[in-house]
């Protein structure tokens, strides 16, 4: 189901997010910029500010006890524990780690300014006691999956989620597209 969040007074247990991230200086400069494959992400898919993120009050569709499992590049980590604090969230762990992978099963590496880029993190955060809500202790952090199209994540991570936390309300925001037992909000479903 497709939920207006900001109109919305269902209360979610689980929240699965992909923010935006605004890159600004961080896009590719130089040499990158000029190559003929070259896309700004802008053309993909809207961007946003953290601080405009910050705003928004996501807190409010969260049950008491509450996690908040939130993707990020290495280069927004800071700007990622911003949105848990202004979201009523506090910042735990990394849940998952994402090799990415070609069709070929070869290793992505993407250039970037000190290390090739080939992962992409989940961080991990809750509100309240969300302990109480654990069904298992052993969920792999390591996720080996192929990377799909832009910003699209593994279909693994949505079923490792399902299996730590059963079946509870839960939404996945900045979705891009629907997927059973999962409520959804983003400018492309």
């Amino acid at each position: 189901m497709r939920v207006d969040i900001f109109s919305t007074s269902k209360k979610y247990r689980v929240i699965y997010a992909d923010p935006p991230w605004k890159f600004g200086s961080k896009e590719p400069t130089g040499k990158a910029r000029g190559r003929a494959d070259y896309t700004p992400l802008e053309a993909v898919y809207p961007t946003e500010k953290t601080s405009v993120m910050s705003s928004w009050d996501v807190g409010r569709i969260a049950e008491h006890d509450a996690a908040l499992f939130m993707w990020a590049t290495d280069a927004h980590i800071k700007d990622a524990i911003r949105l848990y604090e202004a979201w009523g969230f506090q910042y735990v762990t990394v849940a998952f780690v994402w090799l990415k992978k070609t069709v070929n099963g070869k290793i992505v590496c993407n250039l970037a300014p000190w290390t090739l880029k080939n992962c992409e993190l989940c961080l991990f955060g809750t509100r309240g006691h969300m302990v109480q809500y654990k069904q298992k202790n052993n969920i792999p952090q390591f996720v080996e999956a192929v990377r799909r199209r832009h910003s699209e994540k593994p279909e693994e991570v949505r079923r490792r989620i399902e299996e730590l936390f059963g079946d509870v309300p839960r939404i996945e925001l900045f979705a891009r597209r629907r997927v059973p037992g999962w409520d959804c909000w983003g400018n492309e479903v």
